[in-house]
């Protein structure tokens, strides 16, 4: 052991990576379709490469990681917690709340019980509800204890022992959980439901409908035909949803003007919806084989909902707003909500911050986006001084501490940097222009954090880790199926006879109240629809902040 740790104590530094490295490596290995994940497995490994070198790295190693992922966790969610505070969100924010109530409920009640004391609670209570944040939020609770430092490395040890016992079946029993039991309790059948509900909202297969589920942009070429002779604005009116791109005559271009008299031979390029192409072709002429009428340029741009008037409208709202006049040659190829794909039906409800994707002719798409939103024109780049700026001030609002009847209540480092991700994310969506940070970037910035605190958590730990396992191991491991279960039990019972929400709204609910995207990914499948994230991100987003606010309040009563 001895030449391991002095190599490690010569480069500590590189303990950390080793624990990335091998804790990712870990994580994606997979078991009957389950993986641990890569921050779980950084967590695992760092307790073995810590219990052989026995390196700790400072402590503001962890604060800086720990930050990073925080932030990233805020910003992402500001748009949606936000958001969800109105009413036609109440439901889910209502559901999220109870769900988190009860998880902590659960937790004090069991760690009580079983006398875990609040390292091992906290740990519970992170690793059962999958909420790696909350790790960081008690661990600032407890350096604010005015413990001694071997005191605090104990309970340090046994907050990431009970979160490496707890969190596997935090991630599976959730998703076996709202597979096999959630279904039957509700007496429904996912897919059949969520075909109804896509029904509902707005018929997804009805003649006329531009927002299917997939929404194939397509181009084909037709040879006119004498008795289809028409004019490209008076053909146009009679398409649904398609437009005629390019007119090939005598091997030369004519541009598709709407007084253009199309003429018997020419060769038109139409492009729009797979159905309304091919209804249009019907009305010129045979399709044929022609590049020069295909080869018509197009554009595709992202652009963030901000138009005032569009908010809280469904998808057929918003098309009878901006017209049918001004969306000719515009089509809507996708559209999400942090970062996870809206089902695209006539009924769906669009929000402050969701993204639509567009295609269609270049300067027919700008002027679209610009009636929307603001486009995307970050082009990759991150706005850093805008972000910095946000985590020092975030940093400087969790240092301050107000006294109440004597007893000093603080944010800490990580609250307060949570609240400046929530503002500036908000302040983001409403003003994309400033505070760029692209979807990949974000991804990096939270999972590189998270698993870099992780790890230096889970190195801190290792000397002390078997100690802690034999402490509390196998009831550690009952009481995280409890906390697990329990509150998907009451907020299931209560999302459907209290709240009354559609079955598959709930079960995308459920899945946000837990925090668990994986059991998401679950329940999509077993829906064969994307319809359960309309329950997901508002869920997601309030449980976020609430689960991760917790880690002092376990601490505070345990």
């Amino acid at each position: 052991m001895n030449g391991p740790s002095q190599i490690f104590k010569a480069a500590p530094e590189a303990a950390l990576f080793i624990a990335l490295a091998f804790g990712h490596a870990l994580g994606r290995l997979k078991f009957r379709g389950f993986s641990l994940g890569g921050v779980a497995g950084c967590l695992v490994v760092a307790l073995i490469v810590g219990q052989i070198t026995g390196i700790v790295l400072p402590e503001a190693v962890k604060g800086v990681c720990f930050a990073l992922f925080i932030y990233a966790v805020g910003f992402k969610s500001g748009p949606e917690f936000f958001g969800g505070l109105n009413r036609s969100s109440l439901k889910l924010v209502a559901s999220s709340v109870v769900q988190c109530a009860t998880a902590f409920a659960t937790v004090i009640l069991l760690a009580r019980a079983c006398q875990f004391g609040k390292g091992f609670s906290a740990g519970l209570g992170a690793g059962a509800l999958t909420q790696t944040a909350m790790l960081g939020t008690a661990g600032d609770a407890l350096s604010r204890l005015g413990l001694e430092p071997d005191k605090l490395e104990q309970l340090s040890s046994q907050m990431a022992v009970g979160f490496a016992i707890t969190y596997v079946f935090g991630t599976v029993g959730v998703i076996i959980f709202l597979r096999s039991f959630a279904p039957r309790l509700l007496g429904v059948d996912p897919k059949r439901a969520a075909r109804e509900l896509a029904d509902e909202l707005g018929g997804a297969f009805s003649a006329g409908n531009n927002s299917t589920r997939f929404v194939p942009v397509v181009a084909r070429a037709f040879q006119v035909e004498a008795g289809s002779v028409s004019s490209v604005g008076e053909l146009s009116k009679r398409f649904d949803r398609a437009s005629i791109e390019r007119i090939v005559r005598d091997e030369k271009l004519v541009q598709p003007k709407a007084e253009v008299v199309l003429q018997a031979g020419d060769v038109v390029g139409i492009a729009g919806r797979l159905e309304a192409v091919l209804e249009a072709g019907k009305l010129v002429g045979r399709e044929v084989e022609n590049r020069e009428a295909l080869s018509f340029e197009a554009k595709a741009v992202t652009v963030i909902i901000t138009e005032k008037s569009l908010i809280g409208r469904s998808l057929a709202e918003v098309r009878k707003l901006l017209g049918e006049e001004n969306l000719q040659g515009v089509y809507l190829s996708g559209l999400k909500r942090q970062g996870l794909a809206l089902p695209i039906l006539e009924g769906t409800e669009v929000r402050r911050g969701d993204v639509m994707e567009l295609v269609g002719r270049p300067e027919e798409v700008d002027r679209v986006a610009a009636l929307i939103g603001s486009a995307d024109t970050s082009e990759g780049r991150s706005d850093l001084a805008f972000h910095a700026l946000a985590i020092a001030l975030g940093m400087l609002v969790g240092s301050l501490s107000v006294a109440i009847g004597g007893l000093p209540l603080t944010l800490g480092i990580g609250g307060g940097v949570l609240t400046a991700g929530l503002l500036f994310g908000w302040l983001h969506a409403r003003c994309p222009i400033v505070g760029g940070l692209p979807g990949p970037a974000q991804w990096v910035l939270s999972e590189l954090g998270l698993s870099a605190f992780a790890a230096a958590v889970g190195l801190a730990a290792g000397p002390k880790a078997i100690i802690a396992i034999q402490e509390h191991g196998i009831g550690l491991l009952l009481a995280g199926a409890a906390v697990t279960l329990v509150p998907l039990i009451v907020a299931l019972g209560f999302g459907r006879l209290v709240l009354q929400l559609h079955p598959v709204i709930l079960l995308g609910a459920l899945c946000g109240g837990q925090t668990v995207a994986a059991a998401l990914s679950a329940v999509n499948e077993d829906s064969a629809s994307t319809i359960p994230v309309l329950g997901f991100t508002v869920t997601y987003a309030v449980s976020n902040v609430l689960l991760a606010l917790g880690g002092p309040v376990i601490v505070a009563l345990t």
